[in-house]
């Protein structure tokens, strides 16, 4: 019989004691996405510009 549970938010099998990341990898591609939309702005035209 196996023990295991499973992340409710992700869906993943984990050993018993073990934590799910799935939340610190969202978190982790949140702060990049915010990140890049500090540097890329998008004009009307949908050209992309750097702002440096």
């Amino acid at each position: 019989m196996a023990y295991y549970h499973i992340c409710p938010k992700c869906g993943a099998h984990l050993d018993p004691g073990e934590k799910c990341d799935c939340r610190e990898k969202e978190e982790k591609f949140r702060k990049q996405e915010e990140e890049i939309r500090k540097v890329i702005r998008t004009e009307r035209s949908g050209q992309m510009v750097l702002v440096l």
